[in-house]
């Protein structure tokens, strides 16, 4: 049995990723790793990326519940569909679709696309119907995985922020030798210790931003998966279910 025939997979996949994330920040925070990176940061440019990463894992559990929950729906409906119940005619009634004898199916993902194929079946000459199911399909990919672009912005700020934070250590850093007159044992060691401090903001940054991308990226390509596998289970039930249907005349 494939993962994806699991119930609820998404949700659970999701969980295990931020489950480990967690448990490596109370790891860190214990081994005092957390301190030293903000104390570490002149630039603060760490707890800005920490802030956009919680956004995005936010984000990224609505999207999860939302998938998880229209995943389950749609092997529900496709079970529905392939019973016996639902030989008989396929029609729109008040905007909800109802296959044979199964009565109003819920409304779902699926279900308003499947509705959408009918009406258009209904309405458009038969020339016509592939490039209307070739949008359609393509409507819907576009709505299901339309509310990542966002989240993929957000990763390529993560590292964005990370990359900034580097060059200003790194102005930190050369900033303490251009700004001294003199070069006695005295200035050296202050010298060495603002060129530590600037190296430490440039790798400290860095290490957060490659990290928090890292992180953030897997959580939404775990996104585009589900998506991905949605939009599948939808077309199979279209084009085994639906279509076939409509061919054969079973359809008002």
């Amino acid at each position: 049995m494939r993962l994806q025939d699991n119930t609820h997979y998404l949700l659970l996949l999701w969980l295990v990723i931020t489950g480990l994330t967690l448990f490596g920040v109370v790891v860190s925070w214990n081994e005092g790793l957390v301190d030293q990176l903000i104390d570490g940061d002149q630039s603060r440019i760490c707890l800005v990326i920490a802030l956009l990463y919680f956004i995005g894992t936010i984000h990224c559990a609505s999207r999860v519940i939302f998938l998880s929950g229209e995943l389950n729906n749609a092997e529900w409906l496709a079970t529905q569909l392939s019973s016996t119940k639902s030989r008989g005619a396929v029609t729109v009634e008040n905007g909800r679709l109802v296959v044979g004898e199964c009565g109003p199916l819920p409304d779902c993902v699926m279900t308003r696309h499947l509705v959408d194929v009918v009406i258009s079946n209904r309405e458009s000459k038969v020339s016509e119907l592939s490039s209307d199911n070739a949008n359609l399909t393509e409507s819907l990919a576009q709505r299901l995985k339309g509310a990542h672009e966002l989240g993929w912005f957000g990763v390529d700020m993560l590292l964005k922020l990370g990359l900034i934070g580097t060059i200003i250590g790194f102005v930190l850093m050369l900033s303490s030798v251009t700004d001294s007159d003199t070069f006695d044992v005295t200035t050296m060691q202050k010298i060495l210790r603002d060129m530590s401090s600037g190296m430490g903001t440039a790798l400290y940054t860095t290490l957060a931003g490659l990290v928090g991308s890292i992180l953030l990226g897997s959580q939404y390509l775990l996104l585009d998966k589900g998506a991905d596998e949605l939009l599948l289970r939808v077309i199979r039930s279209t084009e085994t279910q639906i279509k076939p249907r409509m061919n054969n005349g079973h359809t008002n």
